[in-house]
């Protein structure tokens, strides 16, 4: 039980969102599958840099 927290907590400490996709990247990579973890690698980039770009960009449009 104390080495599958060991393990998990990381991603935890990440977020709810952005650590499931870094524990994908890894997961995948270590599995074999290079395109998907590319794919998460994408995802996680878009979560983070352009969703807060847009969310800057049109809320306060939307707001005002």
């Amino acid at each position: 039980m104390l080495a599958r927290i060991k393990r998990l907590a990381p991603y935890f400490l990440l977020g709810p969102i952005s650590g499931p996709l870094v524990a994908g990247i890894v997961h995948n990579f270590r599995g074999g599958r290079p395109v998907l973890g590319t794919m998460y690698a994408v995802l996680l980039i878009e979560c983070v840099y352009l969703l807060p770009a847009l969310a800057a960009k049109y809320v306060p449009a939307a707001l005002g």
